[in-house]
This record gives C-alpha cells, sequence and structure tokens, in this order.
C-alpha cells in the first residue's frame, strides 16, 4: 500500500483507502492520543509496518476531526491543526517534485515557472512582513515564489483545512465522551488577560482579543505584542502566560525569545511602522503605542 495517504491523511487518496473501514473504539481512543500529542506538541509520527496498521492510522486522523468537531473547542482545534501541518510539512521536506506538486494541487497552488495568482497566493500566504503583498516581486500578474515558500503556504493550506472542520450530525457516544477528556488535557497555562477598554491602544486590544479567542498570531505581531508588554514593565512570567493562549505555544521557546527581546533592547515600534505591518486598527495619532498610557494619564487628571 503507498504510503503517501499515510503521510497526507487530508487527502483523497486517504479517503480511498479508507472506504469500507469501520468506526472502532481502538481508533477512537488513537484519534484522541493524537489530539493529546499535539495539546503536548508531539510532533513526530507513528512508525507503522503493515497495511491493516495503515488504515488504522488513518482513520485515527478521521476519528480526531471527528471527535474535534463534536467538541467544538477552537484552542485545541487550533494546536491539532498547526501540529499536523508541522507533521506534514517534515514530510513534505523529503518528497520529490512530483509528490509536493500532488500536494499542491490539493490545495490548487499551481505554480508556472514560480508564478502563482495573486488570489491563490493571498489565501495561503503567511501574515507576516515578507510575504505581504507589497513586498513581492510582481510578474505578468503573478507573484514569484521560491520553492520553500510554494512549501510554506501548502503547510499554511493544510494547517487551515485542518481548523475548518464542521460538527457531525449525531456523533457516537464514545467520540462525545472521548472530546469530554480532552477538555481535562488542556495545559495548566492557560492565558487570563483581564484588561479594562482603554488600558491599551486599540491595536494592543485587539491582539489581547485574538490571543484569548486562541487564534495564531503572525510573527510581526508576536514581537510587536512581546516590545510592547516589555516596555510597560510587565514581568516575564506574565507576558509568558499571556502567550500560553497561542495554539503552538512552547514555554521554553517562548521565554527564551522575551528574555533575548529583553537583553538587546528592542524597543516597541513607531505607529507608522506598525501600520505597515498591517495591525493598526484606529487613528490613535500618538506617534508610538507606548505614549498611550501618557495621554490616558492626562485625560484621566483633566490636564489639557
Amino acid at each position: 500500500m503507498d504510503n503517501f495517504a499515510l503521510r497526507y491523511p487530508f487527502t483523497d487518496d486517504a479517503k480511498q483507502v479508507l472506504e469500507g473501514a469501520e468506526l472502532n473504539s481502538r481508533i477512537i481512543e488513537m484519534g484522541f492520543q493524537r489530539i493529546k500529542n499535539a495539546l503536548e506538541g508531539k510532533a513526530a509520527g507513528k512508525i507503522v509496518y503493515s497495511e491493516n496498521e495503515i488504515i488504522e492510522e488513518i482513520a485515527s486522523y478521521a476519528a480526531a476531526r471527528m471527535i474535534l468537531g463534536t467538541l467544538g473547542n477552537q484552542f485545541i482545534t487550533g494546536r491539532f491543526a498547526v501540529n499536523e501541518s508541522k507533521i506534514a510539512r517534515a514530510h513534505l521536506n523529503k518528497e520529490n517534485q512530483a509528490a509536493v506538486n500532488r500536494i499542491a494541487l490539493h490545495f490548487g497552488i499551481i505554480t508556472n515557472e514560480n508564478l502563482l495568482d495573486i488570489p491563490t497566493y493571498l489565501k495561503y500566504c503567511p501574515k507576516s512582513t515578507p510575504y505581504r503583498l507589497i513586498n513581492r516581486r510582481i510578474v505578468s500578474g503573478k507573484v514569484e515564489i521560491s520553492e520553500n515558500e510554494k512549501l510554506r503556504l501548502i503547510e499554511e493550506g493544510i494547517r487551515k483545512h485542518m481548523e475548518d472542520i464542521p460538527r457531525p450530525n449525531d456523533p457516537p457516544e464514545e467520540i462525545k465522551k472521548a472530546g469530554e477528556r480532552l477538555l481535562l488535557e488542556l495545559p495548566k497555562h492557560q492565558t487570563r488577560i483581564t484588561v479594562k477598554e482603554g488600558d491599551h491602544p486599540p491595536c494592543i486590544m485587539k491582539l489581547f482579543e485574538s490571543v484569548k479567542k486562541h487564534q495564531n498570531l503572525p510573527h510581526t505581531a508576536r514581537w510587536y505584542l512581546a516590545t510592547y508588554l516589555i516596555g510597560i514593565g510587565m514581568e516575564e512570567d506574565a507576558i509568558v502566560e499571556i502567550y500560553s493562549g497561542l495554539p503552538d505555544f512552547n514555554e521554553k521557546i517562548t521565554r527564551y525569545q522575551i528574555s533575548h527581546a529583553k537583553k538587546k533592547g528592542y524597543r516597541v515600534p513607531s505607529c507608522s511602522t506598525i501600520m505597515s505591518y498591517g495591525l493598526c486598527c484606529a487613528v490613535c495619532r500618538i506617534g508610538n503605542p507606548l505614549k498611550w498610557h501618557t495621554i490616558s494619564n492626562i485625560r484621566k487628571e483633566g490636564i489639557r
């Protein structure tokens, strides 16, 4: 049996492998474990040998999606999506061009001489500065991308697909119970952001809301939020606590990056820079987000 379906269980090839397969307690438990691994950040795939093991492993992916659809928890689904997309990306890095194009076609990512149509590019490009359209080379109405960037777009396509999980109609009781068990597996360090309206600039408040909803933040947004929180004097542990709400949270990496930013003395970017990142959401006219606190104090004290 071709292991392509095993490496990419979201493809039509995988669906064909599962034709006639039945859901059972063992597969549901494997699906539960697959999600639990994602919560724990375990990105290593399972080694399988027999045809039956391959079918069970692919079925565990389908069971995991059913559990997630029943549970409807955005945080857990987000962690699962990130983990599965990273596993798929690790496989893609070892594939030949034909296999890469086979997966790319699944998402409509079709390139011709490293050129990709703009709508498809915008649909799958990461929300970070290097991928912004203004920073790209456009040729005949198409965006030029490298092979590595193509892989990154495919990875993002996989992640988005993993997040798009419909609610199943009348799921089995075992699936419901697996979802209830998952809630007990949630990381202990969940973000607890308690801020009042007006405490921070609108752009920061918007980022807080995204973190509360366990939504992924692009690199520029994470970096900006970190410099801002450091700039207002927030303790490192408190900053880590805030970032713990992100789907791909890794405490060791997060703590290192915050400590590094603090040691380097990175400054909070200006409002014009934040605007260029696409993170500005209001017309504050304060020049720099840190000035918000000074202006807020003046307003509270009634100084004109």
